[in-house]
């Protein structure tokens, strides 16, 4: 669109779907009219402004804050692991950086993050601590690639 209006050119656009956006195409369910991405989720992400104005050209945008969860002892956690992770499987009452920041070096107390790791387990106990570490980290590695962490 934008190389054919600058350069006074004629663009054709073949679609062997029945409608056009290719993957992008949304469409509403006719019993709920909820809007639904026919062929998963799409984002998109740009910092350039001007490229932003443009996308937004050509429809409706629906607003959208990508958050990641896991499940742990029944519960739908935070991950990556923040201070509202701890403070939900932990019990914790963790409200500053400078909190999590002493939490973790009181969980990691014996553990040297700046001496050489040998394997998963020794990496994420040097970072989050033996608790966590066995709460989330050691179940990920046994389901995900089918090993122990060590």
């Amino acid at each position: 669109d934008l190389y054919a209006r600058v350069h006074n050119k004629r663009v054709l656009v073949l679609e062997r779907r029945p409608h056009i956006a290719g993957n992008c195409f949304d469409a509403r369910e006719t019993r709920s009219d909820i809007l639904v991405s026919l062929y998963g989720a799409h984002l998109f992400h740009t910092n350039k402004e001007a490229v932003w104005h443009y996308v937004h050209r050509f429809g409706e945008w629906v607003p959208y804050e990508h958050r990641v969860v896991g499940r742990v002892d029944g519960r739908l956690v935070p991950i990556p692991v923040n201070i509202d992770t701890v403070n939900m499987l932990l019990g914790q009452d963790i409200r500053s950086v400078e909190e999590m920041e002493a939490w973790l070096e009181n969980e990691r107390a014996g553990a040297d993050p700046n001496s050489q790791q040998s394997n998963s387990e020794e990496v994420g106990i040097a970072r989050v601590g033996k608790r966590l570490f066995g709460k989330i980290f050691s179940e990920y590695t046994q389901k995900q690639w089918g090993v122990g962490a060590a």
